[in-house]
């Protein structure tokens, strides 16, 4: 399986543009047959830093991701309004293991 972590900090009063042009992206993705989970977090300490958490079966499951509609579109949404790059952590999940994972255990 596949993690990663994405930092989105977005600039001042853009919070609900943030929503707005974020939604597209989260409903998508968790309708994609690779995707286990997709989370959008915001930190209690500045409402303008989001963590998105992902979960793919495999790298490639994400490659499909972003190469779909919803992940472009995002991307142009986001230039608007984001500061700086958009910062990825990147991680392998070893409990539960890829199987127990997969049936839901």
């Amino acid at each position: 399986m596949f993690v990663q972590f994405v930092h989105i900090r977005v600039k001042p009063g853009c919070v609900q543009d943030f929503h707005d042009v974020f939604r597209i992206n989260f409903e998508g993705t968790r309708a994609e047959p690779g995707n286990y989970r997709f989370d959008v977090l915001q930190d209690p300490q500045d409402d303008h830093h989001f963590v998105i958490y992902e979960a793919f079966a495999d790298e490639a499951a994400v490659d499909a991701h972003r190469k779909t509609p919803h992940y472009a579109k995002v991307v142009e949404g986001l230039a608007k309004i984001q500061i700086g790059g958009r910062e990825k952590d990147y991680y392998r999940m070893i409990m539960p293991d890829h199987a127990a994972a997969l049936n839901g255990e």
